[in-house]
C-alpha cells in the first residue's frame, strides 16, 4: 500500500502541472442539446476522456495532462432524443513544465543562469529580469538554451528572475521565481531614470570555464554544498490563484545573443470569458541568495522543494526487493544521447496495454538524493544529463490515468566516467617473412568489467588522419594490432568508453616503432670440435629501413651481443676471437667446447627495436672416444669405451661393423659405455667403428669415427745405393702414402692428411712430420715409422703435417723420399703392400707373390697371405690404428 501511495504522490505532482482548454464554441449546435461528451488522446487527463458536461457548456479545463503534447479532441453532443452525434474534432496544446532552477553566478556586472529543461521537445524559455521593485525596467528574451548569461547589469543590485517554458505558443502554469545579487557595491539610483540592460544568450555546449572568471571550470550539475553563513538561500512556496494562466506584459529591451535564434517579445492574450469561471493554481518558487563582495560566485542551490514542485518529490525511495514483490521483475531501459540530453528508451510488452508511461528518476550520488518524474505517452523520454552521477531510473505503466501494474523497467545508470585502464603496455612487435607488421598490447583488467555496458576503444595510426579504431567486447589476454607497416612509428591510444552514451575514461597514450624487415639468413661455415664459422647475408634496405644488424650468440652460460654495422668492421668478442668478413659477413667463434650445441642469431634494428630473429643452433663437432677396447670371442665381439662429455650434453653413439662380402651393421644406443655383436662369422676380417653424436635435430653433430684400427708400420734401411751422399746429405726423410700413386707422387712439396682426407681419391700425401730424420746418428742404420697413429684433431701452424688416420677397407702404397740440405729429393719405389695379387692361378700367384714381395710381412696391411686356414688361428699382432681388423678364430 505505501508503495501504490508513492507512485500514486509522484503521479499527482507531475500530472497536476499541466492542462488543456478546450473551447468548442464555435462548434456548439442548435438547439441546445442535452450534453457534449469530450474525448481526447492521449487518454491522460481529469476529467478521464468521455466525460460530459452540460448542453449550454462550450469549454472545458482538463488537467493532469501529458506536458507539452499535442492532443486530439472529439466533441460529439447527446441531442434531446437520446441520439449522438459529431460536432468536431480539435487539436489543442497542453502547457509545459517550468523550468527546474539549478544555480545562479554572478560577477559584479553578470549573471550566468542555469536550469534543467523539462520534459518535451521545441521547449523555448521566457526569461524577465528587473532590478527588485522596480518592474517598470523590466527586460524579456525568449531562447533555446538552458545557460544564460545576464551582461550590464548593476553591481550590487538585488534583480528579480523570472523564468517560464513556452511550447507552440502555450505558457507553463508554474515558473521559477527567484532573486540574486550581482557583486559589488550599488551606485545607481533606479528611482530617478531608467537604463537598459543586453543580455547574451549561450549555446547548449558553452563551456562555462573558458568564458568566464568564476572558480568553476566546467558546467555540470552541482553537488549540494553547505551555505556559509552570510549565504542565505530561503524557499518559499507562494500559491496564486488567477482566472487563467495569464502572464504579465513585458516591454521590449536591447538583446545581445550568440545564438542564431532571433530573440522575441511575447505577450499572451486573456483567454475567452465565459459564463463558467475555471480556475488555475500557479506554484511559484522564489530563491533569494546574497553573496560577499569579490568573492567566487557560489552555485545557488534550487533546494529540496518537496511536494511543491511539479516534477520533483521528497518521498522515500521504495527498495527493489519491494518492487519486485509488487510489479514483477522490470524490463531494461536503454541509454543515448540525443541533443546533449540524455534519451531514455524501453519497451513494453503489446499485452501491457500501456496508454502513456510515467517515468520517475533519482539521483542517488547527491547528498541528500532527489526524485524527479515525467510522463510521456512514448516509448521514449529526454531529460537532463547529470554528468558524474548516479542515477535510479523507473518507468511505470499508466492505463486509463492510472498507474498499471502490469508492466514496468528498471535501471542503474552511472553517468560518470569509466575507470581508465591500469597498465597499458606494448608487450610485443613483430615484423613477419612477408614484411606484415603487428604490435600486441596488454593491460590490467578491472576486477569487474561488465562488456554490456562498457567496451574497449584502441585507436591506432602512423598519423591523426590515418587513424584507425577496434574496439574490444570480450576479455582478451592481449589485443593484435596487425596489417601494419615496418620501421614506423604508431601512436596509440586506449580507452575505456560507454556502449550507450559517449561517456569514455581518459585515454592511454602509447607510442610504439614497428619492428624492421629482416631477409637474411644465418648458415654455418667451417666447423670443428673447438669453433664455429658462421655467416650470414645482408637483408635489402629498399625493402624496409633498419640502421645496423645485431648478432647474439648464447653459450656457455653467457650471452654476447655484438653491433655490426650495415658497412662491417673487424669485430672481436668477449672471451671469444671472432672475426669479419666485408664482403660475406663471417664470424669466427673460438675457444668452444667440445659437442655443445650453440644458438646464433641476427636481428636489423631500427630506432632500438629489433626485427624478428633469424637464427641456427649449431653443435662443435664432439671429441670422439677416449678409450676402444674390444673382447673378442669365437663368435662375438664386446667394445668398451670412455667419452669426455664437457658440456653435458644429449650424446649417443653410433656403432657399426663390415668386412668383405658382408654388408655394414650399425647400431645407434645412448647412455651407453659397452656393447656386445654377436653372431660374427670365424675366419673374417670385421672392422669396427664408433662415432660420438652430440646435439639435437637439425643441430646434431657427429664426431669423428674411432675404429679399432690396423697399423701400418715402414721399416726400411740408411741404403746408400737409395740415398746417396752425393747429392748432399740428409735432411728430412718424407714417408710418403697414396691409394693412387698417380696423383701428387711427382710433386716436390707434398699435399698433408688434412687436405687429402675429406676426397673420395686421396693421392699422395706426407704423413712424416717436416723434420723427421731417423737416422741423425752414424750409429743408427735401420728405422720404423707407423702410419695412422695420430688423431690429428687441429692443425698446427707451426708443422703443416700430420700422421692421420687411414681408411677402412682401401689398398695403400708407401715409398721414402730424403731430402738433403742441398734442396735435393731422392726417393723410393712405390710397396704394394695389400698382401695379395689378383689372379686366377693359385700356384702361379704364389710365385709372383714371392718374386714382387718387397718387404717384409709386417709390411703388409691384411699380412702375408697365409696357405691355409689352420695356419691362421692367431689375431695378426699389427693392426692398432683407425680400423680394427682382426680375425676370429
Amino acid at each position: 500500500m505505501f508503495l501504490l501511495i508513492f507512485l500514486l504522490a509522484s503521479y499527482n505532482s507531475i500530472a497536476s502541472s499541466s492542462s488543456i482548454l478546450v473551447d468548442f464554441t464555435s462548434h456548439a449546435i442548435q438547439p441546445t442539446p442535452q450534453a457534449y461528451i469530450i474525448e481526447y488522446s492521449p487518454p491522460v487527463g481529469y476529467p478521464p476522456s468521455g466525460s460530459a458536461v452540460e448542453g449550454t457548456t462550450f469549454h472545458s479545463l482538463i488537467n493532469g495532462t501529458i506536458s507539452a503534447t499535442e492532443y486530439t479532441v472529439s466533441v460529439s453532443a447527446i441531442l434531446m432524443d437520446g441520439t449522438r452525434q459529431n460536432v468536431g474534432e480539435l487539436a489543442v496544446f497542453s502547457s509545459p513544465d517550468a523550468p527546474t532552477l539549478d544555480s545562479i553566478e554572478t560577477t559584479e556586472h553578470e549573471a550566468t543562469i542555469s536550469y534543467f529543461p523539462p520534459q518535451g521537445q521545441n521547449i523555448t524559455y521566457h526569461i524577465e529580469y528587473y532590478p527588485e521593485e522596480h518592474k517598470e525596467y523590466s527586460n524579456a528574451i525568449d531562447t533555446k538554451a538552458s545557460l544564460v548569461r545576464l551582461r550590464g547589469l548593476d553591481s550590487g543590485t538585488t534583480f528579480r528572475l523570472r523564468i517560464r517554458s513556452v511550447y507552440q505558443g502555450v505558457f507553463s502554469q508554474e515558473l521559477i521565481d527567484s532573486t540574486f545579487v550581482t557583486q559589488g557595491t550599488a551606485n545607481y539610483d533606479y528611482s530617478s531614470s531608467a537604463e537598459l540592460y543586453s543580455v547574451r544568450t549561450l549555446p547548449p555546449n558553452f563551456n562555462l570555464g573558458l568564458q568566464t572568471t568564476t572558480e568553476m571550470t566546467s558546467y555540470e550539475y552541482s553537488k549540494e554544498v553547505e551555505e556559509e553563513p552570510s549565504i542565505t538561500t530561503p524557499l518559499v512556496s507562494v500559491i496564486t490563484t488567477t482566472s487563467s494562466p495569464e502572464p504579465s506584459f513585458f516591454t521590449s529591451t536591447k538583446l545581445e545573443q550568440t545564438t542564431t535564434n532571433p530573440i522575441t517579445t511575447e505577450t499572451i492574450p486573456p483567454s475567452t470569458t465565459t459564463s463558467t469561471e475555471a480556475t488555475t493554481t500557479i506554484r511559484i518558487t522564489t530563491t533569494t541568495t546574497s553573496f560577499k563582495p569579490k568573492a567566487a560566485p557560489v552555485e545557488v542551490n534550487s533546494g529540496d522543494l518537496g511536494e511543491d514542485h511539479p516534477t520533483e518529490n521528497s518521498n522515500a525511495l521504495v527498495d527493489l526487493s519491494e518492487m519486485f514483490q509488487e510489479y514483477g521483475h522490470p524490463s531494461e531501459v536503454y541509454l543515448s544521447n540525443e541533443n546533449e540530453m540524455l534519451r531514455l528508451d524501453w519497451e513494453a510488452p503489446e499485452n501491457a496495454n500501456c496508454e502513456a508511461f510515467f517515468v520517475n528518476y533519482t539521483i542517488l550520488t547527491l547528498s541528500r538524493p532527489r526524485s524527479f518524474s515525467l510522463a510521456t505517452s512514448d516509448e521514449h523520454a529526454n531529460i537532463k544529463m547529470f554528468p558524474e552521477h548516479t542515477l535510479d531510473i523507473r518507468v511505470f505503466c499508466m492505463l486509463a490515468g492510472a498507474l498499471s501494474k502490469t508492466w514496468w523497467a528498471h535501471r542503474i545508470a552511472h553517468l560518470s566516467k569509466p575507470k581508465a585502464l591500469e597498465n597499458a603496455r606494448v608487450a610485443e612487435v613483430n615484423t613477419d617473412e612477408f614484411y606484415v607488421a603487428s604490435i600486441k598490447l596488454m593491460w590490467d583488467w578491472p576486477v569487474y568489467h561488465d562488456f554490456e555496458r562498457y567496451k574497449i576503444v584502441i585507436s591506432y595510426g602512423i598519423g591523426r588522419a590515418d587513424s584507425k579504431e577496434m574496439e574490444v567486447t570480450n576479455k582478451e589476454e592481449f589485443v593484435l594490432l596487425d596489417k601494419l607497416e615496418p620501421s614506423n612509428q604508431y601512436s596509440i591510444s586506449v580507452r575505456n568508453a560507454s556502449t550507450e552514451l559517449s561517456l569514455t575514461s581518459k585515454a592511454t597514450q602509447l607510442e610504439q616503432v614497428t619492428a624492421p624487415i629482416i631477409s637474411s639468413t644465418v648458415y654455418p661455415g667451417q666447423i670443428s670440435s673447438n669453433s664455429i664459422n658462421i655467416n650470414f647475408g645482408d637483408s635489402d634496405p629498399e625493402q624496409g629501413r633498419f640502421d645496423y644488424y645485431l648478432l647474439t650468440f648464447s653459450g656457455n652460460n653467457k650471452n654476447i651481443s655484438k653491433k655490426v654495422e650495415m658497412e662491417h668492421e673487424l669485430v672481436k668478442g668477449s672471451g671469444y676471437n671472432l672475426h669479419s668478413s666485408f664482403s660475406r659477413k663471417s664470424f669466427t667463434f673460438t675457444k668452444l667446447i667440445p659437442g655443445k650445441t650453440y644458438q646464433f642469431s641476427v636481428y636489423t634494428v631500427y630506432k632500438g627495436v629489433k626485427s624478428r630473429p633469424v637464427s641456427a643452433d649449431i653443435t662443435t663437432y664432439p671429441l670422439k672416444v677416449n678409450q676402444l677396447f674390444p673382447v673378442v670371442g669365437k663368435d662375438y665381439v664386446v667394445l668398451y669405451w670412455d667419452i669426455e662429455n664437457f658440456a653435458d650434453s644429449d650424446c649417443r653413439f653410433r656403432l657399426s661393423y663390415n668386412a668383405d662380402n658382408i654388408p655394414t651393421v650399425s647400431v645407434e644406443l645412448k647412455g651407453a659405455s659397452r656393447h656386445r655383436f654377436s653372431g660374427l662369422k670365424a675366419e673374417v676380417y670385421y672392422t669396427f667403428t664408433i662415432t660420438v653424436i652430440m646435439g639435437i635435430g637439425q643441430a646434431a653433430a657427429e664426431s669423428e669415427s674411432e675404429m679399432i684400427r690396423r697399423e701400418l708400420v715402414v721399416g726400411f734401411d740408411n741404403d746408400l745405393s737409395v740415398f746417396s751422399l752425393l747429392n748432399g746429405s740428409p735432411d728430412n726423410f718424407a714417408i710418403i702414402v697414396s691409394d693412387d700413386t698417380s696423383l701428387n707422387d711427382d710433386n716436390y712439396e707434398l699435399k698433408s692428411w688434412f687436405e687429402v682426407k675429406d676426397e673420395d681419391v686421396w693421392g699422395a700425401y706426407r704423413a712424416s712430420p717436416s723434420t723427421w730424420n731417423p737416422f741423425d746418428s752414424e750409429r743408427v742404420r735401420r728405422a720404423a715409422f707407423t702410419v695412422g697413429t695420430d688423431d690429428c684433431v687441429k692443425r698446427n701452424l707451426d708443422e703443416p703435417y700430420c700422421n692421420g688416420i687411414l681408411r677402412a677397407g682401401t689398398d695403400y702404397r708407401v715409398k721414402i723420399r730424403m731430402y738433403t740440405d742441398t734442396k735435393v729429393a731422392m726417393e723410393t719405389d712405390w710397396g704394394r703392400i695389400e698382401g695379395a695379387k689378383d689372379s686366377d692361378d693359385e700356384e702361379e700367384d704364389e710365385e709372383d707373390e714371392e718374386d714382387d714381395r718387397r718387404f717384409p710381412c709386417h709390411m703388409y696391411l691384411n699380412g702375408c697371405r697365409r696357405k691355409a686356414a689352420n695356419n691362421r688361428l692367431s689375431l695378426i699382432p699389427f693392426f692398432i690404428s683407425i680400423l680394427i681388423t682382426f680375425f676370429l678364430f
